[in-house]
């Protein structure tokens, strides 16, 4: 899988489908809105937001969690380093 923004939300809208089918954007924001933290968060406000997201491939790093979370999915991250030693 390709590691841009599109691409992963691509992946969450994949699950979400698998998980809500038809409904999926609306039960998907109403997940968002639990678990994002912003106690401000309704649906109404949050699906307009979400929604232009997956149209235009792109969102906020704590949105792309947020959404990924929403689904029962979570991000890896690993590091790699090279040493170089002169002999």
């Amino acid at each position: 899988m390709e590691t841009t923004s599109k691409a992963i939300l691509e992946k969450i809208q994949e699950q979400a489908e698998e998980k809500w089918g038809d409904k999926w954007l609306l039960e998907l924001v109403r997940k968002y809105c639990q678990i994002s933290g912003d106690e401000s968060a309704t649906v109404r406000t949050r699906k307009p937001q979400i929604a232009r997201a997956f149209e235009v491939g792109s969102c906020t790093l704590e949105t792309a969690i947020a959404l990924a979370a929403a689904v029962g999915c979570k991000f890896q991250m690993s590091c790699t380093s090279i040493e170089v030693i002169d002999l």
